[in-house]
């Protein structure tokens, strides 16, 4: 039995890196996915090749800014398959600023796109989740929430609120079946990492290893396989939970010796 058998499952981000690996593997557990993204013709690339080869996805166009485009994502789902099982907030964009310069634009663009979309579809989810008194929601954060690094506050600050708004959703609505949980990646070779790695060279990509006490990045596939335990019924008493992807980045502080 697969272990995500005949569940329907909304990941957002879902063209690209660790949102396109999670795609992948909850299908081929069983899960019928659908990916939203706001780039549809790379979403609707992926998706026929996930279900030509691996097993069912459908690609939907959502920019996770607007709130008509969530709601629309979220009941077109329903209609089709008559219920939500599990939502991935993935969706993110990453723009850096020093707080003292950084244009209001940049800050209200992170804070809109990163944690205001998490109140959108679980607004728009909830009340479907909390009918059928059961689901899962898997929100992304990551470790820049409990470590520093320059110039990232908008990010760090968005990705910290989804960690106090997972945990005060999970106490409330525990008893009615619904769990939220967190995932917070360290640093992960994404397509956008990889980029950076072909333009900045091995100095970024030696820095992004050392960070961590396995002296590697991780994969979008390691994030993706913690999602599917997180959603799978392996983890119905969990609710609550941040697991961190990062290879033990936030374990200790580390001096690396050039």
């Amino acid at each position: 039995m697969k272990r995500l058998q005949d569940k329907i499952a909304i990941i957002t981000g879902a063209a690209d890196g660790i949102g396109l690996a999670i795609s992948k593997v909850f299908a081929k557990e069983g899960a019928i996915v659908v990916m939203g993204d706001i780039n549809f013709e790379k979403c609707q690339q992926e998706a026929d090749a996930i279900s030509k080869n691996i097993g069912k996805a459908i690609a939907k166009k959502c920019d996770v800014g607007h709130t008509k485009e969530v709601n629309e994502l979220i009941n077109q789902t329903l209609k089709t398959y008559g219920k939500i099982d599990v939502l991935i907030n993935n969706a993110a964009v990453a723009i850096s600023g020093n707080i003292t310069e950084m244009p209001e634009e940049d800050w209200d663009k992170v804070i809109n796109t990163n944690l205001k979309s998490v109140y959108r579809t679980i607004k728009a989810v909830l009340p479907i989740m909390l009918k059928q008194h059961s689901g899962s929601v898997i929100n992304m954060s990551s470790t820049q929430a409990f470590r520093s690094w320059d110039n990232w506050t908008a990010y760090a600050g968005a990705k910290g609120a989804i960690l106090s708004m997972t945990n005060q959703l999970a106490g409330q609505f525990g008893d009615r079946g619904v769990r939220f949980n967190t995932i917070s990646p360290g640093a992960i070779m994404t397509p956008l990492n990889q980029k950076r790695v072909e333009t900045e060279g091995d100095g970024f990509l030696n820095a992004s290893r050392n960070m961590s006490p396995m002296n590697r990045m991780g994969t979008a596939n390691e994030v993706a396989m913690t999602a599917l335990f997180l959603a799978s019924d392996e983890a119905k008493f969990i609710t609550g939970e941040d697991i961190k992807i990062d290879g033990g980045l936030c374990t200790l502080p580390r001096y690396v010796e050039e």
